[in-house]
């Protein structure tokens, strides 16, 4: 069973390392385009790893890493957020992940539970995540504890693109 511990400034090079190793066949599929041909600037702001989103979430205590012989293998990002969907309270999970290695050992249950336990001890009534429709392994994940799905999704709007 792997180790759950808090996220650490120490942690930061290998949860960077591993957040993009995660995210590279995701976003060549979802660009369709090839992990070289991105720019080294969207590279550097992608993730809850990138600079000045790391502090937030190192700051937040509801962040953690899963480690398996000193090595970590799996993260969930996350962090309290007030007056959200009316709820005074609510722990948002910006980000989990294992190595694809790690998979299907119970890493990502063990850090998205201990996230939301976390959550509920320093006060929040629910927590919320989005999960795209097509990653069905963290719908399953999410699932397994006791999160309610529904067929919502979000939009973004970067204010850059204002019309």
């Amino acid at each position: 069973m792997a180790q759950i511990t808090k996220l650490k400034e120490a942690d930061r090079g290998h949860v960077r390392a591993l957040e993009l190793f995660i995210m590279k066949e995701y976003l060549e599929a979802m660009l369709n385009r090839k992990w070289e041909e991105l720019s080294q600037d969207f590279i550097d702001q992608l993730g809850a790893t990138s600079d000045g989103a790391f502090e937030r979430y190192l700051d937040s205590g509801l962040s953690y890493v899963a480690k398996e012989k000193g090595q970590i293998v799996g993260f969930v990002f996350a962090q309290m957020v007030e007056h959200m969907s009316n709820i005074p309270k609510m722990v948002w999970i910006e980000s989990i992940g294992v190595h694809p290695s790690h998979q299907r050992k119970g890493i990502g249950y063990q850090l998205l539970k201990k996230a939301c336990e976390e959550g509920k001890k320093a006060g929040a009534q629910a927590v919320q995540s989005a999960i795209l429709p097509e990653n069905a392994k963290s719908m399953m994940l999410h699932k397994k504890l006791g999160f309610f799905l529904d067929a919502r999704k979000l939009s973004f709007l970067d204010l850059d693109n204002l019309k």
